[in-house]
Order: structure tokens, then sequence, then C-alpha cells
């Protein structure tokens, strides 16, 4: 099967805090959770609520390889329930991602791109 996503995807575990964007869910509490893979272009994580196609979401990406959190604006692309867990899987897509400079998504992706081998 051909994989037609433009970003490779890494297997790996980050914490992540997210947020829907509305001046309402702003003032809540952020949800935490963790990713389930990670790509260039955006993440695929794990939720207790079904988030709907096209919601807008505040991220902050925390992992071991990065100095600091990674702060990212993203829109729902899919939202499925999964079959064993009371959980639903997310895959989001970057609008724009950060630190306090705009190099936060090239080493992201650059950092997935040298984990993942060439298939050349």
């Amino acid at each position: 099967m051909l994989d037609k996503r433009g970003f490779p995807r890494l297997s790996e575990i980050w914490d992540l805090n997210y947020t829907t964007i509305s001046a309402r869910e702003l003032k809540k509490n952020p949800y935490s959770t963790y990713t389930v893979n990670v790509s260039g272009g955006g993440i695929c994580f794990e939720a207790d609520e079904e988030i709907p196609k096209g919601t807008m979401l505040a991220l902050e990406l925390k992992s071991k390889i990065f100095p600091s959190p990674i702060i990212a604006l993203a829109e729902t692309i899919w939202c499925n329930k999964e079959r064993e867990k009371d959980k639903f899987e997310v895959g989001v897509e970057f609008w724009w991602t950060g630190w306090k400079d705009s190099d936060a998504q090239k080493s992201l992706a650059e950092y997935i791109s040298k984990k993942i081998p060439s298939k050349d």
C-alpha cells in the first residue's frame, strides 16, 4: 500500500497538552495526553473525547530531544474511535509551529528525517 503522506512518521511518544481554540475553551485548563506518532506536517494523538474535523487546536509538545516545548497551531483532519479503548485517535495538521522563532517546524522535520532511514 502506497503511503500518501507528505511527511514520514516517527512512532515516538511525546507529552502533549492541547486546547481547542475558542474564547470559552482557552480559559479552561489544557487536556494532557501523548502522541502516537509525529511528523514534520502534523501529529496523531489519543484523546478522551471526539474532536470534530476542522477544529483548531493550540498544542504544546514536549520531548527530551528539544530544549523547550514546541508550541503549535493545528487543525483536526480526522478523528476515529479506537475499538479496544474508550479513546479517540486524532490526526492534526500543523498550521504553525515555533518556539520563539520560525525554525521549529524545520528542526522537527530534520530530526524526523535523520531518525527514519532513507528508502534510496
